[in-house]
């Protein structure tokens, strides 16, 4: 079973991460800056099929 990640920084989500419902789909990150992130800019994370994209560089 391959390891969770953040859905913003690609760290670990740990025993509790934190979850948001967006568009129907719940994402999961590991500490609340990471979950405000998204929430201010969601499109940045995710592709044109709703799937996450990697950390822009």
């Amino acid at each position: 079973m391959s390891e969770q990640l953040c859905v913003v920084c690609n760290g670990p989500l740990g025993d509790h991460p934190l979850r948001l419902r967006y568009e129907g789909k719940v994402y999961a990150f590991d500490a609340e800056r990471c979950k405000r992130i998204f929430q201010e800019n969601p499109d940045r994370y995710l592709d044109a099929f709703g799937g996450v994209l990697p950390e822009p560089r």
